[in-house]
């Protein structure tokens, strides 16, 4: 059976007259339709996409962090009132135990001491003081390591206050922040009465230093305590803290907002108030080496890789696509 080629199948150029496809014009070639063009669009795009994936996550890593340093702060807080607690409890001990103001206007050393240390060792409090009113200290116990006594608390404003409010709401107990020559002290005081008069105090006492240490513990951040006027005056970090403006440390004592800056280079830090007996005693910072600008640095890099990998994949199968075609 003869085999008749269909006319309709045949190229243009096997009619008289015909045009070959070699010497045919090629259609026109808009600008949007040029390779280098969506070449650059893609580069773009993926740089684009690089830049932002690391600013979100910079941004991301950089609100968990101040989200850390507040509540760590407030956890700071929260701790502090639990070692006021403690030292609290102490005084109460002393000033309530039959015999202690007795001895106290006696001067009998060996009746305080049996009396006094036994309630110091049960205690977390490495300091207690018993002092006269005029301030000079009649008895003193020391846990090891901590600070070495001293003969004398006269000119203490909590001393004063303490007596003059033995017969207060309060009972004349209080806690402060007070700086002595051996450093900045966390104080708690309470009167001690016989009768109806006040015949001294007892003073329970644990250094600034090592309260912050404690508490950094717990809540594990860098803590920073500035006095009034912005000086630092105890802090946890390895660095020495630079001093906040005067005028930013009175507005946070006053009830000001809490303020971020950067101590150092690294450390981000946020600043409050240092709440000591339900008052702001002096401005706490919270700090922590900031590494937001690594997190943004690391998720643009596995970005950009993640990119680069889909790249090389879809041009090794447009590739095998193009050879494919030409081996027809």
């Amino acid at each position: 059976m003869a085999v008749t080629e269909d006319p309709w199948l045949t190229w243009p150029e096997d009619f008289p007259g015909g045009e070959s496809r070699a010497s045919r014009p090629e259609p026109p070639r808009h600008w949007y339709m040029r390779r280098e063009l969506h070449l650059l669009i893609g580069i773009a795009v993926a740089v684009l996409t690089v830049y932002l994936a690391g600013q979100r996550a910079y941004a991301g890593a950089r609100a968990t962090l101040d989200e850390r340093l507040v509540q760590s702060g407030a956890g700071a807080d929260a701790a502090l009132i639990g070692i006021e607690s403690e030292q609290l409890s102490a005084v109460r001990a002393v000033a309530f135990t039959q015999g202690v103001g007795e001895a106290l206007v006696k001067h009998d050393g060996p009746a305080l001491n049996r009396l006094v240390t036994p309630l110091e060792a049960n205690s977390a409090v490495p300091m207690i003081d018993i002092v006269e009113p005029g301030g000079r200290v009649v008895f003193a116990v020391r846990s090891k390591g901590a600070p070495a006594p001293v003969a004398s608390r006269a000119g203490l404003h909590a001393l004063s206050q303490s007596l003059r409010e033995a017969r207060g709401t309060r009972g004349g107990r209080l806690s402060e922040i007070v700086i002595y020559r051996s450093g900045p002290t966390l104080l708690t005081i309470s009167p001690i009465v016989v009768g109806d008069a006040p015949v001294g105090a007892v003073l329970a006492m644990s250094p600034l230093a090592d309260v912050l240490g404690r508490i950094s513990q717990e809540v594990n951040v860098e803590l920073t305590a500035y006095d009034a006027i912005g000086d630092p005056i105890a802090t946890t970090a390895s660095f020495n803290p630079k001093p906040v403006d005067s005028s930013t440390a009175q507005a946070l004592m006053g009830g000001g907002a809490i303020v971020t800056r950067y101590n150092r280079t690294d450390h981000r830090e946020k600043l409050g108030r240092l709440i000591v007996d339900h008052q702001p005693d002096a401005v706490l910072g919270v700090s922590l080496e900031d590494d937001s600008n690594v997190v943004g640095r690391m998720v643009s890099i596995d970005v950009a890789i993640g990119l680069l990998c889909t790249a090389l994949i879809f041009a090794s199968f447009w590739a095998r696509v193009v050879l494919a075609r030409r081996l027809e």
